[in-house]
């Protein structure tokens, strides 16, 4: 328990000072108090749902296949129940129909199923909520169903591979009978299989199988695959004109062999993955410390912030973008203009929102200097004109609320229009091309693990418990997109897209153990190495300026970029830190400099910093292209599932 604050003053504290500390303990107290019934409230839900149980005692299932290969199904689950339920739940992932639940007595499994004990039902995707307020209280629920498209018919051979109960089961099952039932209900010429299930047992009897589990725990898969005789399904047509039989009895000798030496097949594999965890790591550090992007020149700040100072704006958002120009990238084009003299900056009145301002861009009268894309810009933006010249404001490329929708998806396409013809002329000066270089270097990483990695993924395939289709169909998948990987090797998005779809299909397609988790976590470090490996070096001089530029940024951000007395510098600073992404915070900088209350409209960006900086802050600019890239959420819903699945619950 906290001690009580000690609340006599010493001799030399007057009474102001008793007054505040009195204040701040009786502060203190409120927040413990507070914090103290929060506690007790979530304390108080917990163990309300604590509380509110249930289990399933009891599961017997009885499956009769048809002879159109549907199959017909009632199951009886015992339920108890230890608080109050609105209904209880059931999950089929395979194709259902005719779901019905009646309400029976314990011990019970009548053939003949009473209307008037009819439960309402209501289906929401592979999930059918039965209606059954339950208190305190053990409860048998009958459900009825038919099951289509999961029997297989053959020339020699039918084939029913299904689970009642699979890995999105969350609720432990007690005593669980499952009875499947051919059409005639005679085993002769059957053939019968048990995948993924260890504690379960699968037998015949005089008219079908069995299977028995006293405890199948939540999350747990039990496969059943059953062979008949196929002229048993006289209502039904072929699935595959051609005999089964002895492809299926290999296969599941295959399999067989494979689960019984699985585990040490596997542990084989996991020393050589911990020894390639080390290559890697110790590769790509050697890499990178080796590879040309690296700058090794002067890292002293003064030198970067005078490198950043005399570079373009435009050709430092270029950089900063990995030479992309994203659609707010006019701004810098309109700074670099004002830099060169070409344009003047003023912040004006409002004409759309009263009371407020906005900035106008001035083309100089008679300035007639710069380039094609720079003549290019003065005709898509500055379309009015006053006697101060040819002008714009900042206001008009902005969303207006006031404006219909069709006249903003107008001005969006013309706006996206003019931005790409003004982007592609930028980057049709010769200052802009042949910046940077692929870097040869790159292969002599990728090449021998894109090989190691298909090694590896091969492995898998050879000792997984995985079907026959699937050993040499994964092979070929994966082959396939090793060698389109391979052809394209320095391009590291392809490499990178390669071992996400490895890495995907490793833990989807392969037993869970602890050699598959270490394969997959070598994927992942692999994935990340090409990642942050560069694949290109920058030509002279680009490298330091595109590393003064990553410093600047940094040094905005952490407010060591510094401010100094001249505004005409600091306004020129204050363009970058916007043109960077980091403006407000180094904005918030300015207004706080001892200078800045002699900083006046001739200098507008520090006028009022922090309101400029947010005005041309990327993440303010709400540009009317917004419009054409508003994305929409759209629902999807599963295929069923063949081999069935499912699970039980209550709510």
């Amino acid at each position: 328990m906290m001690k009580r604050p000690c609340l006599k003053p010493l001799l030399f504290l007057n009474r102001i000072s008793k007054i505040r500390t009195i204040r701040r303990v009786s502060n203190m107290k409120r927040f413990i108090y507070i914090g103290i019934l929060a506690l007790f409230i979530f304390v108080l839900a917990g163990y309300s749902d604590g509380e509110r149980s249930f289990s399933i005692d009891e599961v017997i299932i009885d499956a009769q296949i048809q002879e159109d290969g549907t199959i017909d199904v009632r199951e009886q689950f015992t339920y108890t129940f230890n608080g109050s339920f609105e209904g209880v739940t059931r999950s089929i992932q395979s194709d259902s129909q005719h779901f019905q639940a009646f309400i029976v007595e314990e011990g019970d499994f009548p053939e003949n199923t009473n209307e008037s004990n009819s439960l309402k039902v209501e289906e929401d995707d592979d999930t059918y909520r039965i209606f059954t307020e339950s208190m305190n209280e053990a409860k048998t629920v009958l459900y009825t169903y038919t099951i289509e498209g999961s029997v297989n018919k053959y020339t020699d051979v039918a084939e029913l591979k299904y689970a009642f109960f699979d890995d999105s089961n969350e609720t432990d099952l007690n005593n669980v009978q499952i009875m499947i039932h051919p059409p005639n209900q005679r085993m002769e010429d059957t053939h019968y299989f048990l995948h993924e299930d260890e504690s379960g047992s699968l037998n015949s009897s005089d008219s079908g199988l069995v299977y028995t589990n006293s405890m199948l725990e939540a999350g747990e898969t039990s496969m059943l695959r059953f062979i008949f005789p196929s002229s048993q399904l006289a209502g039904m047509e072929l699935t595959k004109d051609s005999p089964m039989l002895d492809e299926i009895i290999s296969e599941e000798q295959d399999y067989t062999e494979r689960l019984e030496h699985l585990d040490a097949n596997m542990s084989k594999a996991e020393p050589i993955i911990w020894g390639l965890f080390g290559v890697v790591i110790l590769t790509t550090i050697l890499v990178y410390y080796v590879h040309p992007y690296r700058y090794r020149g002067n890292k002293s700040e003064d030198a970067f912030i005078q490198i950043l100072e005399q570079t373009d704006p435009l050709f430092v958002k270029y950089l900063r973008n990995s030479l992309h120009l994203p659609y707010d990238s006019f701004i810098a084009g309109l700074f670099s203009l004002k830099q060169r003299g070409i344009v003047s900056l003023k912040e004006v009145p409002s004409l759309i929102k009263k009371g407020e301002h906005t900035f106008r861009f001035t083309w100089v009268s008679g300035n007639e200097m710069g380039d094609m894309a720079d003549s290019f810009l003065r005709s898509w933006l500055f379309t009015k004109r006053d006697h101060l010249g040819d002008y714009f404001l900042l206001e008009d490329l902005l969303d207006n609320k006031e404006e219909t929708d069709e006249v903003k998806k107008k001005k969006a396409e013309q706006f996206e229009a003019d931005f790409n013809r003004w982007a592609g002329l930028v980057k049709g000066r010769e200052d802009y091309q042949g910046l940077r270089r692929k870097w040869k270097g790159y292969s002599f990483l990728s090449i021998p693990l894109l090989i190691i990695s298909f090694v590896l993924y091969n492995y898998f395939v050879t000792i997984d418990t995985i079907s026959q289709t699937e050993q040499w169909v994964l092979p070929l998948i994966v082959g396939l997109l090793t060698v389109v990987t391979l052809v394209f090797n320095r391009n590291k998005w392809v490499n990178i897209a390669y071992y996400f779809i490895v890495l995907l299909m490793t833990l989807i397609g392969f037993s869970i153990t602890p050699a598959v988790i270490l394969a997959s976590v070598f994927y992942f470090i692999t994935f990340v190495s090409l990642l942050i490996i560069p694949n290109y070096y920058w030509k002279k001089g680009i490298k330091e300026i595109n590393y003064a530029t990553f410093k600047g940024y940094w040094l905005f951000i952490r407010n060591r970029y510094p401010v100094g007395s001249e505004p005409g510098k600091l306004e020129r600073r204050l363009e970058y830190a916007i043109i960077l992404g980091a403006g407000e915070k180094y904005g918030e900088k300015c207004g706080k400099a001892e200078q800045a209350i002699k900083w006046n409209a001739d200098y507008p960006l520090l006028h009022n910093p922090v309101y400029a900086t947010t005005s041309f802050s990327p993440s303010s600019l709400i540009l009317y292209t917004a419009v054409l890239h508003s994305t929409t959420s759209a629902s999807t819903s599963s295929s069923p599932s063949s081999t069935g699945g499912g699970g039980a619950g209550a709510f």
